[in-house]
């Protein structure tokens, strides 16, 4: 028997970043559960967390993480059903699904180079689309992994800098030309 191939990628339309969302953003599909999220305005500029991100794309760290916990069940059902037409057809759907949520969900730096790492699994067989979950799994987890890093590390140099120690001001409140009087 010979091994079945993933279809060669074809070229996939990018999303435009730089139009402006609305205060409320729609989830769409069975993916968000059509639920109408509000994103809190601070009244200030949301700032990238790392250097791969645009500036003007601002991560949703919440639905990453429903589109990773979607992902990690579609690769355990796959590993649990039988491989007839209808259910691999299915995961054909929901693949393309993710997909399409991941390239609205990640700045276009980072869904290139998740695009780059998975297969496009058109005519696929049920062993190619659980491997393509798992990658797709996988670059998520380690996309978590990376930011909480990153975080972490900001948090550490925010301490550091808490830590330091001030230079000693004169307890009168303010630096004189008077010798201080104190002994040692």
């Amino acid at each position: 028997m010979g091994k079945a191939r993933a279809a060669p990628k074809a070229p996939r339309a990018r999303s435009n970043v730089s139009q402006p969302r609305s205060s409320a953003t729609l989830v769409r599909g069975s993916l968000g559960a059509m639920s109408e999220q509000a994103q809190e305005s601070s009244g200030r500029d949301p700032q990238p967390a790392d250097n791969v991100s645009a500036p003007e794309f601002a991560l949703d760290p919440q639905r990453l993480l429903r589109i990773a916990g979607v992902t990690r069940e579609v690769l355990e059902e796959a590993r649990r059903i039988r491989p007839e037409p209808g259910a691999i057809d299915h995961l054909r759907r929901v693949h393309s699904q993710i997909q399409e949520e991941l390239k609205e969900a990640l700045p276009p730096a980072l869904y290139e180079e998740l695009d780059e790492l998975t297969p496009d699994i058109r005519d696929g067989t049920l062993e190619e689309l659980s491997l393509a979950h798992a990658e797709i799994l996988g670059w998520l987890e380690g996309l978590f992994q990376g930011t909480q890093l990153a975080l972490q590390v900001q948090a550490t140099r925010a301490l550091d800098q808490m830590r330091r120690p001030s230079l000693p001001r004169d307890r009168r409140g303010g630096d004189s030309d008077e010798p201080d009087s104190r002994y040692l």
